[in-house]
């Protein structure tokens, strides 16, 4: 069907956001009605049948009227009962003035309860039924007593095969029309409800993602209230438990020195806890703003080996690395830089005075693979899984370090919001190696 006579045939029965099922199947088989109609009218002027011409065409305007009825004004149920009324009486008018049995009447009954059965809410299936079972009833009932009030009206036996077959050939053509709009309906239907439960499901799913990431968010938002009112406020309460001590000025040099030193240690605690607070705050709550440019790799683990140079000379730990000089990748500086500062910081927080540190860089296909190797404690395996989580909770290092795990954090969101990978290998008790890749700069 081409779209022109698909959007005329719409117009005739009904479209589907507007009509029910129902009501446009009315619509439907009042169309075909018509059609049915029009070409028993042009039989019975052929073998002229007078009296059933007037019958039909009387029909034709019943017919009419209801179907302007229920497509414009929607009003079919009522336009349900006026058709069968109207129906019955064509019936028996066609049956007493068309030769009774020996005519088409009872193929036309059968027409009108088809007609009845499709249109009509299921509920009232079997009352048409009964209906239609009598009314034939009497019909056969009253001319096999009666047989004078229904006469031969046929002038020759050709007029009634052909009347009879022709009827029967409308009839199956009725039907048959009716069961593959009614077929085509269902099939549309139940694919819509397909669509609309396959759309269910994606929906749920989609929800069901949603409750898993609030889960999860509202997880970092207890973690983030215990960092701010545990591990940020211990601190600071030690620190200013340090001034306080300082200020009475009760202490000799040496227990003063030792004092600095610790409060220079604590400070630096601090500083690092506020710095990745600041960073991953600013990426939950404003999103991320990622500049990826071409960066020499060389530039940016000097900055990282540079900025914790003094924490690895305290613990007498050894740090080497390997780059070569040419090696750029396609990065976002800060972001990196805070990716290596706490590599970096990790493995000196856990790496045992006397250590050794490596970083190096190795090019693999288009990427870049920076690794930070230490000769530490180790990650224990039950908290490998949790590394990159806020749920892997404070950690202290092999100076009594303490940590919270929110660098590992900020890493993993960093690297890959720069197209790039992190992983590590990790053997309790011998250290570990962590590993970054990004795309190689191709210019």
């Amino acid at each position: 069907m081409n779209k022109s006579l698909k959007k005329n045939w719409i117009r005739l029965t009904g479209d589907r956001a507007e009509y029910s099922m129902e009501n446009r199947a009315f619509n439907f088989i009042s169309v075909v009605t018509f059609i049915t109609l029009i070409f028993m009218f042009i039989f019975d002027v052929f073998i002229e049948q007078w009296t059933m011409c007037v019958v039909i065409a009387g029909l034709v305007i019943v017919q009419s009227f209801l179907y302007y009825n229920s497509l414009f004004k929607k009003q079919y149920k009522k336009e349900i009962i006026v058709f069968a009324i109207v129906s019955y009486i064509g019936v028996l008018m066609n049956y007493f003035n068309n030769s009774g049995t020996l005519g088409p009447s009872l193929f036309l009954l059968f027409l009108t309860l088809q007609f009845l059965l499709t249109v009509s809410p299921s509920k009232y299936n079997r009352l048409w039924i009964i209906v239609h079972i009598l009314v034939a009833t009497i019909l056969i009932c009253t001319e096999y007593y009666y047989p004078d009030l229904a006469p031969n009206t046929y002038s020759t036996r050709f007029d009634r095969y052909f009347d009879i077959l022709s009827t029967f050939v409308a009839c199956i053509l009725f039907v048959h029309f009716i069961t593959a709009y009614l077929k085509r309906y269902y099939t549309n239907e139940r694919r819509i409800s397909q669509e609309r439960l396959s759309a269910i499901l994606k929906q749920n799913e989609h929800i069901l993602q949603q409750n898993v990431e609030l889960e999860r968010l509202n997880d970092e938002k207890n973690k983030m209230f215990s960092i701010i009112s545990h591990d940020l406020r211990s601190p600071v309460d030690s620190i200013r438990g340090y001034l306080e001590v300082l200020s009475n000025n009760i202490l000799d040099p040496y227990e003063k020195k030792e004092i600095e030193v610790e409060l220079l240690g604590q400070v630096k605690y601090t500083s690092d806890l506020l710095q990745n607070l600041l960073y991953w705050s600013k990426t939950q709550m404003k999103g991320v703003n990622v500049k990826l440019v071409a960066l020499k790799l060389i530039d940016m683990v000097d900055d990282a080996r540079n900025f914790k140079l003094a924490g690895a000379a305290k613990k007498e730990i050894k740090m080497t690395y390997s780059i070569g000089r040419d090696i750029e990748v396609i990065a976002d500086k800060d972001m990196l830089k805070i990716v290596l500062r706490n590599l970096v910081m990790n493995a000196i927080k856990f790496t045992p005075v006397g250590g050794e540190i490596a970083i190096r860089v190795v090019k693999e296909d288009e990427m870049a693979i920076i690794s930070v190797k230490d000769t530490g404690i180790g990650i224990p395996k039950e908290k490998q899984q949790e590394i990159f989580t806020l749920r892997s909770g404070s950690t202290f290092g092999t100076n009594d370090e303490k940590g919270i795990g929110l660098g590992l954090v900020l890493c993993k969101e960093f690297i890959e919001y720069q197209k790039g990978k992190i992983w590590f290998d990790s053997i309790p008790g011998s250290g570990t190696t962590f590993y970054i890749s990004l795309p190689l700069s191709k210019l």
